[in-house]
């Protein structure tokens, strides 16, 4: 290997490296939500009582932001089950350069 060939070599597995970090952390095993709370629209829980409205943020913003939206959802169903909700009405999601935000509305419906 002569003088000019190391840095390159260095460069390359100091990116394949990354690159291998970058897709594990794509690549983790999505949880699920395996309560009785449902996702609705607002017009079809327009007759059920309003429990309150939660919200929740994450870390996780850029390319990972949908991750961030995703794991911020799962604790919002958790959280309206632990209400007593029944349906949840997800508000608009927020990517920031910060940090991801998620609200929903949780409701008890006969």
């Amino acid at each position: 290997m002569t003088f000019s060939e190391a840095p390159m070599k260095h460069i390359l597995t100091t990116l394949s490296v990354l690159a291998t970090l970058a897709l594990g952390a794509c690549t983790t095993t999505p949880r699920q939500y395996s309560g009785s709370v449902m996702v609705s629209t607002a017009q079809a829980t327009e007759r059920c009582q309003i429990l309150g409205e939660l919200s929740g943020s994450s870390g996780l913003t850029g390319l990972f932001g949908l991750k961030g939206v995703d794991d911020i959802r799962l604790d919002l169903m958790r959280r309206a089950e632990a209400l007593g909700a029944t349906h949840v009405v997800w508000g608009q999601p927020s990517v920031g350069y910060f940090s991801t935000t998620e609200t929903a509305r949780a409701y008890r419906c006969k």
